[in-house]
């Protein structure tokens, strides 16, 4: 069984109250109409133990329908007339429907309308068509709204897994840049700190600087996830030339070519996260003298994202940064390969936006 909470909620009490007094005035007149004799006490307990099955709904559905149905069934077997009760059944079958196993709800269904049957006095016909009005739409209409909100709950876990996923590769994408230039300035520092104290100096600043980005894109990300984000200026293609300087201090010659194209916000953010984990990605694994080349151009209706090093052909292994990378191009609709087989290669081709 499936329970929605451990309360009771206002909503069945509402319910429980609106269904008894319902019950209790309508009764008097169906008794009028029907047989012209006033219900006596046991009746109107019934009719009051009908409606209060309804205040367990959300947290003991069957039990709601167990209490509702027996005293349905007590009622009618006492020969009291056909009337409002009949409403506290539709709505215990609903119940069910929406907070049970749907197997419990369509045994219930079928139990409910047995219940019935004995005390029928029109035809088999009449007695199914009820039923069917009475039970099935009610319980029908339980199993879509049970359905709907458990489409709204995987369609909110789906958002939510998306949103780590997200903040995870751009976690990645900032610290994982900014430890390997700092790795590669720190080496480069120690290795002159002795011979060239001012080239020392200048990776020492670099580090600091890089290190200061790193922790701002850190906390920028930080501050998402906890819905307190503050403004800051987007990335955009014009920040890639800055990119391949940061490079360039760390040791990489990189050489840049990025066309001016217009793009919303989040192709420019791809672009450039693209071209900077295949940066870095050359920075931690190649070897020193091998250079890199960023080209950025629009052909064909199609963004090419081309960025190549040098290095020696071989063997590669997809990890987290080329999952990555294939992720953003392909969350635009766009494609990402590599090629090892002069250098390495990454080639995204991303659709221009309409």
């Amino acid at each position: 069984m499936r329970f929605s909470s451990g309360r009771i909620k206002w909503q069945d009490v509402a319910l429980t109250v609106a269904l008894l007094f319902f019950g209790l005035a309508g009764t008097r007149f169906a008794a009028r109409l029907q047989t012209g004799v006033p219900l006596d006490v046991v009746a109107y307990l019934l009719i009051t133990v009908a409606a209060a099955g309804l205040l367990f709904r959300s947290v003991r559905p069957l039990w709601t329908f167990g209490l509702t149905t027996i005293a349905i069934a007590v009622y009618l077997a006492m020969a009291y007339p056909f009337g409002p009760i009949l409403m506290s059944g539709v709505a215990a079958m609903y119940a069910v429907a929406v907070y049970a196993r749907i197997e419990y709800a369509a045994v219930c269904a079928l139990l409910y309308a047995l219940v019935i049957l004995p005390w029928w006095n029109g035809s088999v016909t009449s007695w199914i068509t009820w039923s069917a009005g009475w039970i099935l739409l009610p319980a029908a209409a339980g199993v879509l709204m049970r359905l709907r909100r458990r489409s709204a709950v995987d369609a909110r876990e789906h958002a939510v897994v998306s949103e780590r996923l997200r903040l995870a590769q751009e976690v990645h994408d900032v610290v994982g840049h900014g430890l390997s230039v700092i790795a590669m300035q720190a080496g480069v520092a120690l290795y002159v700190l002795d011979k060239d104290p001012a080239k020392a100096r200048a990776s020492l600043e670099a580090i600091r600087d890089t290190s200061k980005e790193a922790l701002d894109g850190l906390r920028s990300e930080l501050d998402t996830l906890r819905g307190s984000a503050p403004l800051r200026p987007a990335i955009s293609l014009a920040d890639i030339p800055a990119l391949a300087g940061r490079m360039r201090e760390a040791g990489l010659e990189v050489s840049v070519e990025v066309d001016e194209v217009e793009l919303p916000d989040n192709y420019q953010l791809a672009v450039y996260r693209i071209v900077q984990e295949s940066l870095t990605n050359v920075l931690r694994h190649s070897s020193p003298g091998v250079t890199a080349s960023v080209k950025v151009y629009a052909v064909r209706g199609e963004l090419v994202v081309h960025v190549t090093d040098t290095g020696t052909p071989g063997p590669h292994v997809e990890g987290h940064g080329i999952t990555g990378m294939r992720s953003r191009a392909e969350a635009l609709g766009g494609t990402l390969e590599v090629d090892a087989s002069h250098g390495f290669a990454v080639i995204a081709r991303i659709p221009l936006p309409s």
